[in-house]
């Protein structure tokens, strides 16, 4: 029986907390702004993470997208967002973030 669960999510909570103060963003269009989420590439968890590790993290994370998804409906909201995510180092990144400002959705 695995037992890691709550240490587990004490080591997800202090990766978070610690994502908020890192510069991830210095010299790229978003620098200053609030890390608000957090993408992760399905082919890079894959390739990066052995399958036991996979295994042993999918029962959590199933969990967590779970309170996420009752939550959101809870709130009157769609459980689920799709989401478009453009790399910030893109040679045309300036012209989205144009685009997004004079929509009101660059805060």
């Amino acid at each position: 029986m695995n037992n890691n669960y709550p240490r587990i999510n004490e080591e997800v909570v202090a990766i978070l907390e610690a994502a908020k103060e890192e510069v991830t963003f210095e010299g790229t269009v978003l620098e200053g702004k609030e890390r608000k989420y957090t993408v992760i590439k399905i082919v890079d968890l894959v390739k990066y993470n052995s399958e036991f590790a996979l295994n042993e993290v999918a029962p959590f994370l199933d969990a967590l997208l779970g309170n996420i998804e009752a939550g959101r409906e809870k709130d009157g909201k769609k459980p689920f967002n799709s989401y478009v995510v453009i790399n910030t180092d893109e040679p045309w990144i300036d012209e989205i973030v144009e685009v997004m400002k004079r929509n009101g959705a660059w805060d």
